[in-house]
């Protein structure tokens, strides 16, 4: 996601003040960057990648923004070095969630988000699997945004399934074999046996197999989370770039990773 396309999370970003930007632009290198620390150059570049022009003050409202007890922003480890504070996370992520639900916030949303996650499907050599994640991605124009995530979800596992029965049969079932509970004896003949264990099981067995790497795992592990949270009803909302990086970071580090 470029930070153009991060300001049209906002439901009006031509009102966020430049405080509000620069804070925003903070959650946006943490959230889709991994900038645990940041500095003035990276804002600059969201500035300028998002097509908004550059405070020549920027340096002293990064610092101004680093005051006090509540501040949004932190001061960093290095000097002009910052970081995003729990009150700034929250300050952003309610404004992301106060977006409407209307015809006109949901055609935004697709009319920036789909031509990305059409981008990443294609990257996907199965037929059937891009068939299936479009049917997925489809979800989203009527804002079943759940339904976008599990079937996502079960796409990707199921690529995994064929990947581990067509190249690496035999080392997750030794895998298995080391195993100290009753899933030692289990032996994979066919797709269907995976369904003698939950998918979390089957994740830490792929790993033990060195069949995906510590990273794909954490991946995994955390959209797992994700998807039982979106299986069930529960309270919890579901934002839209949550639903775009859910889907961007399976078809990347798991389908394509793991071709067949």
């Amino acid at each position: 996601m470029t930070p153009l396309e991060f300001l049209a999370l906002f439901s009006d970003p031509d009102t966020l003040s430049t405080n509000s930007i620069i804070v925003a632009f903070a959650y946006y290198l943490r959230r889709y960057q991994g900038r645990l620390e940041f500095a003035s150059s990276h804002v600059r570049s969201c500035l300028r990648e998002a097509l908004l022009r550059v405070p020549q003050d920027l340096q002293e409202l990064l610092r101004s923004l680093s005051l006090g007890d509540k501040a949004p922003l932190l001061p960093g480890s290095r000097n002009g070095r910052y970081s995003l504070s729990v009150y700034g996370l929250r300050e952003v992520e309610t404004a992301i969630a106060q977006k409407q639900s209307t015809p006109e916030r949901v055609n935004a949303f697709l009319d920036f988000a789909l031509p990305y996650l059409q981008k990443t499907v294609a990257k996907v050599s199965d037929e059937n699997q891009r068939k299936f994640l479009a049917e997925a991605i489809a979800c989203l124009g009527v804002e079943a945004k759940r339904a976008t995530i599990v079937m996502t979800w079960l796409a990707a596992i199921d690529h995994l399934y064929d990947y581990i029965i067509t190249k690496k049969l035999a080392d997750f079932n030794a895998a298995l074999t080391r195993r100290t509970d009753r899933l030692s004896i289990l032996i994979i003949t066919s797709k269907d046996d995976f369904s003698e264990m939950r998918e979390s099981v089957f994740i830490e067995v792929a790993r033990s197999a060195g069949i995906i790497s510590k990273d794909v795992r954490k991946i995994l592990d955390e959209k797992l989370g994700i998807r039982n949270s979106c299986a069930h009803p529960s309270t919890i909302e579901i934002h839209d770039s949550k639903v775009v990086n859910f889907i961007e970071d399976l078809i990347d580090n798991v389908v394509v990773k793991h071709p067949l």
